[in-house]
């Protein structure tokens, strides 16, 4: 049971951010129960070239909830 409790413990995103050197894109939905997007700050914070887009009606999940949307978000930035 500790093991499974282990999994699901998020460890702090900061050490790891502060190494990724590429433009980054955060998708985050503004109703993520898991991840709250009060987050998102703190990940622009420590990546050096990010951009940030909220979905205010998706939850964690937002490929699955609306892959249309988070697709052409993907695209968008993709294309520079």
């Amino acid at each position: 049971m500790i093991a499974r409790m282990e999994q699901v413990m998020l460890e702090d995103p900061v050490p790891m951010l502060r190494r990724i050197r590429a433009p980054t894109l955060l998708l985050w939905g503004e109703k993520d129960a898991m991840i709250p997007v009060a987050n998102a700050s703190d990940y622009l914070r420590n990546l050096p070239d990010a951009k940030l887009v909220t979905f205010p009606d998706l939850g964690h999940v937002l490929q699955e909830e609306a892959p249309d949307r988070t697709l052409a978000a993907v695209r968008q930035f993709l294309a520079g």
